[in-house]
Parts: C-alpha cells; sequence; structure tokens
C-alpha cells in the first residue's frame, strides 16, 4: 500500500473521532482544544494548530486530496476571510470557497507559518452563511505533499480602514530633459504632489529611461533631479527603474557610446546612483548590489495590506533574477509590484529578445513573475506608447501587466493606477497635467485581483 493511501485509511477513522469530539484536537482520545473547532470535516482532521497567531481552539482543520472539505456556519455581512496555511509541493495549495451553496471564488494559500487572511468573493448580504472550504490542487511527489490547514473562516469586519489609494507610473521621460526650459517633468511632479490627497497617492514609480543621454556636466540628470525634488519633499516614496538610456551604453545623441562594449556599458550605472539614491527614493528595504538601485525593492502600506515596489534593472542578469526570487519568497503577504524598464510591447506581448543585455522579458515572466502568487502587478516602457495584458500565474493568480512609454515631445503623461482592497479591483488612467489632456482610450478596469491580506 502506497503511504497516502495508508493516510487515507487512517484519515476516515481519525476524522471519524474528531466528529465525536465536536472538533477538538484528538490526544489519546480526549479533546485538547481550549474550545471547540467551528469546522466539521469531510476526507480531512483537525489537528493542533501549528501557525501563528494561534487560533482560540488551538486546532486547524488538515485538508489533503481533491476530496478534502470542511464545513462551518458564520454570521455577518461583507466578504468572506479565511486564516489558513498551506504545504508547498511544487506549488502552494489553493482553495475553492463556497457560501450558500454558490462558489464566490477561490484563493492560494503562500505561507507555511503564518495564518494570514485571505478574503475571497465579493461581499454578501447580511445574516447566517454556509460556508464550505474545499482543497483544489492536490499534489504530491517525493519528498513533498501539498496540503492545506485552516484555522478560521469568519466575515468581513467593517472598519475605518481606507480600502482605496493610488499609486502613479512615470513613462519614459528621456524627452522632457534636454533643455532647462522644458518645465513638462516639474509641471508633472508638482501636479502629483498638489493633488496628492485627491489621489490618496502613495507611491511613484518610473519605468525607466528617465534621461536621455549622459553628458560631461550631467545636465539632463541635473534637470531629472531637480524635477523629483517635489516628490521628495513631500515625502512621497518613489523608486526610478533604469532604462537603456540611463546607463554609459547610450552616447550624445542617442546612439551607441562604443559600439563594441555596449553590453559592458549597459551595466555602468555609476552617473545615475550618483543623481538618485536609496536614501532619497525614501522607502528602499534592501538592494541586490551595495550602493546602487539598479535592482532594489521598497515597501508600504494601503488599503490595509502591504505592498512591495519590485524594481529590477533592464534586461537583467541571471543573478538579479535569482535576487528577485528570493526577496519575493521571502514575503509572501506582500503584493508584488515589478517594474522594469522593457517587458511587453505595444501590441501587450512579451518581448523576446534580450537585445544588449542578459535576459529576455519573457525569462523573466518565465523564472521571476508567473511563479509567485503574490505578483499584482507589472510596468514598463521602452518601446510602443501604451497597451496592457493580462497573465494567469502558476498558482492561479492573475497579473496586470501595463506599457506607458510615449516619448511625448508636446505634454508629459503620468499613468494612475486606483486599487480598491475592499472591492478587489483596480482602474488605471493615463494623464497629462502639463496641457490637461486625458488619454481615454487608455482607461481601464478589473475586477478580482485577489489582493493578500
Amino acid at each position: 500500500m502506497r503511504i497516502r493511501e495508508i493516510r487515507s485509511a487512517v484519515v476516515a477513522l481519525a476524522a471519524a473521532t474528531v466528529v465525536t469530539l465536536a472538533g477538538g484536537a484528538v490526544s489519546g482520545g480526549t479533546a485538547s482544544a481550549a474550545e471547540p473547532s467551528q469546522f466539521t470535516v469531510v476526507d480531512g482532521a483537525i489537528r493542533t494548530a501549528t501557525g501563528t497567531p494561534k487560533p482560540a481552539s488551538g486546532t486547524h482543520a488538515s485538508l489533503w486530496g481533491n476530496s478534502s472539505y470542511a464545513t462551518t456556519s458564520i454570521t455577518g455581512s461583507g466578504r468572506v476571510l479565511i486564516g489558513a496555511i498551506g504545504e508547498n509541493c511544487q506549488g502552494w495549495p489553493t482553495v475553492r470557497v463556497t457560501v450558500d451553496g454558490v462558489s464566490v471564488g477561490q484563493t492560494t494559500i503562500v505561507s507555511a507559518t503564518s495564518y494570514g487572511t485571505y478574503p475571497v468573493g465579493a461581499a454578501v448580504g447580511g445574516g447566517q452563511h454556509s460556508v464550505k472550504i474545499q482543497f483544489v490542487n492536490d499534489f504530491r511527489a517525493e519528498p513533498c505533499d501539498r496540503n492545506v490547514h485552516l484555522a478560521y473562516a469568519r466575515m468581513e469586519t467593517p472598519g475605518a480602514t481606507d480600502s482605496k489609494f493610488s499609486f502613479a507610473v512615470l513613462p519614459d521621460t528621456q524627452q522632457e530633459v534636454l533643455n532647462s526650459g522644458d518645465t513638462r517633468f516639474r509641471n508633472r511632479t508638482d501636479w502629483l504632489v498638489q493633488n496628492r490627497s485627491a489621489l490618496d497617492l502613495r507611491f511613484v514609480a518610473s519605468s525607466g529611461d528617465v534621461v536621455n543621454w549622459d553628458t560631461p556636466d550631467h545636465s539632463q540628470y541635473v534637470i531629472a533631479r531637480d524635477a523629483m525634488r517635489p516628490i521628495e519633499t513631500a515625502g512621497i516614496p518613489y523608486s526610478l527603474a533604469i532604462g537603456n538610456h540611463d546607463t554609459q551604453a547610450t552616447g550624445v545623441g542617442g546612439s551607441a557610446r562604443d559600439p563594441a562594449h555596449t553590453r559592458e556599458l549597459v551595466r555602468d550605472t555609476t552617473v545615475f546612483n550618483q543623481f538618485f539614491t536609496a536614501g532619497q527614493f525614501g522607502a528602499v528595504k534592501g538592494q541586490f548590489e551595495a550602493g546602487k538601485v539598479d535592482n532594489s525593492y521598497s515597501t508600504f502600506e494601503a488599503g490595509g495590506v502591504q505592498w512591495m515596489v519590485l524594481t529590477l534593472e533592464l534586461w537583467p542578469r541571471v543573478e538579479a533574477v535569482n535576487w528577485a526570487k528570493s526577496v519575493v519568497a521571502a514575503h509572501p503577504r506582500h503584493n508584488v509590484i515589478v517594474v522594469t524598464h522593457d517587458y511587453i510591447d505595444g501590441n501587450g506581448n512579451i518581448e523576446q529578445s534580450a537585445s544588449y543585455g542578459a535576459t529576455s522579458p519573457q525569462y523573466l515572466f518565465d523564472n521571476l513573475v508567473k511563479q509567485y502568487a503574490n505578483i499584482r502587478f507589472v510596468f514598463s516602457g521602452h518601446v510602443g506608447v501604451a497597451g496592457n495584458r493580462v497573465d494567469t500565474g502558476v498558482h492561479g493568480n492573475k497579473i496586470y501587466t501595463f506599457l506607458q512609454t510615449f516619448h511625448s515631445n508636446t505634454t508629459n503623461p503620468v499613468r494612475l493606477v486606483e486599487v480598491d482592497t475592499a472591492a478587489d479591483s483596480l482602474r488605471t488612467w493615463i494623464y497629462a497635467p502639463y496641457n490637461n489632456q486625458s488619454f481615454t482610450e487608455y482607461d481601464r478596469s478589473f475586477t478580482g485581483l485577489g489582493v493578500l491580506r
């Protein structure tokens, strides 16, 4: 008999014992929990809790097959919140939630130690509700076994948390720094600060090509540095991705500075790092290379949840991608926003070429973006004008990708993204304050983001 078959036989007996004991933990045939478990389990068992914070019952409901589910009754209105931990076996466990006989959605559990709160589905009306939580992606391969353990299920408690906020993404600003008389870059950042409260603006990112090329007097960097000062003075955290024009690979006029050494020079970001530092960004928590913002991550809290902005170098080195993977894996409760200079084209297709870098955008998608359940967004520039796409990660999570490049010679577009964590939705639009221009053809709205709490 295989191990799983032995386990199933033991589970059947354990489950029967659990029901008899009203869901308490089993120890020598007696219940040891402080209070009964709220769950009734089919093809699973009630076991001693191992995650934190420890539930009042001292137990959790263990589900380990696609026929495993737990049921409970909860009272109130709002969304269903479940607390759970999981065992990763070539992927994290996913559960489907049914309320009063209607499937409301599913969520992937992404921690083995912390009973994080996972909201599922849209809000339901007040009253008593029957809830069923079923394990749907069982998997086992030596030496691991994917399982899920439920600590609680409850209704969302209305509170004072402001669930709606926004962040901004600057497009390629390289055409705005060619002469000191061009006020478009500074006009944009002044406008963002002036409208900070109305937007509830929490972060400003840039998808790169901040400047067009470097000169002996670094005049373009001086303009860009001055343009970002209002954001710093207001205390709004920000980050700037590095584009090819922000490196020493690009020379005066935009052509290759030294065609024989372009691959080496695209990693020379010395001047950029002289003008922009992690301290100026304001919320940087880690960097791939000391003293360089080329690959860094920042965190902030908004809408009652945790967010991370992961900024990656252009066509990143494998080592940088591996670093990024370790960062995302170490922050499973943060909703991750990836920003890099080149990722999708103007038609919304993931770029296939590594050009004169190390890895392609497709490599980045395959090895980082689609591999983690908490990656929510990717933003890029470099080519095209604007666009978007939606992908599904290996854990079933949706990944929303947006392009904003423009290379405008006349105005100063900025992408604004409004997230509503209560509605689990986003809307994004592009606006240019310099001439009060709206680019409504790029307005987009999405629901069902799967925001992690």
